[in-house]
């Protein structure tokens, strides 16, 4: 799928990071929603994050697997010189 295609010049671990902060931040304003009315509503403003949170883990396994594989080949071209 395209949506799930990474791009060259993105760390998605710094986007990963970022989103996951975002998603606790988001369920820390939803518990005190239930026991303090000044945060009362806070969290709705953050709940894209989640859905964002676990795309960006999905294309980030699969960076990851693809620099896996983009290193060991680059290894075994070496021992073949």
């Amino acid at each position: 799928m395209a949506i799930f295609t990474r791009s060259p010049t993105i760390n998605y671990n710094f986007v990963a990071g970022v989103y996951a902060f975002f998603t606790a931040l988001c369920a820390l304003l939803s518990v005190l929603h239930f026991y303090s009315l000044q945060v009362e509503g806070f969290y709705i403003v953050l709940v894209p994050f989640v859905p964002c949170f676990l795309w960006s883990l999905m294309v980030r396994h699969r960076w990851l697997q693809q620099s896996k594989i983009t290193g060991e080949n680059a290894d075994e071209s070496k021992k073949q010189k």
